[in-house]
């Protein structure tokens, strides 16, 4: 249940902020929207692409990292990845400090909302995700990286 409400609410908030949004050709971007200390990035492509949607958002809250990631096909996908890497801005560069990875098969979607607990208050982190789909053997990936949060 948590999941489909976490689903709705992914989807309400990237129709709401539809304002950001530039069309490209058969491609269209949902560009990077704040909600409160929540940071959305969205991605929306034709539906011939097995990844046509792809959302991420990290938030700082109480002290940890909140993440919601999720990837959606217009077809069952042999297999969909998603590589979520939390990365910390250590003295200009980023460098990752965490990686989830889950698979799922014979599926549309993938949702995953892990959290992380930053060692650093005050340190800008973001999420940098990779969304991976096999459709009859053929691999397809989508990149998202995510704007930076300050560390609380």
């Amino acid at each position: 249940m948590r999941k489909i409400k976490l689903l709705l609410l992914t989807v309400l908030l990237t129709s709401v902020l539809s304002v950001g949004v530039n069309a490209q050709g058969d491609r269209m971007i949902v560009e990077e929207s704040r909600i409160g200390n929540t940071l959305l990035r969205a991605t929306l492509d034709s539906v011939d692409d097995p990844l046509s949607y792809c959302t991420d958002s990290v938030s700082d809250s109480d002290g940890f990292l909140a993440i919601i990631s999720s990837t959606f096909s217009n077809q069952t996908c042999d297999e969909l990845k998603l590589t979520i890497n939390v990365q910390e801005k250590v003295n200009g560069y980023w460098s990752t400090v965490k990686t989830y990875t889950y698979t799922e098969s014979n599926t549309t979607y993938i949702d995953k909302n892990p959290t992380y607990q930053p060692t650093n208050s005050g340190s800008k982190y973001r999420v940098k995700t990779y969304h991976y789909a096999t459709v009859d053997g053929e691999n397809h990936v989508k990149i998202n990286t995510s704007p930076e949060v300050t560390a609380k």
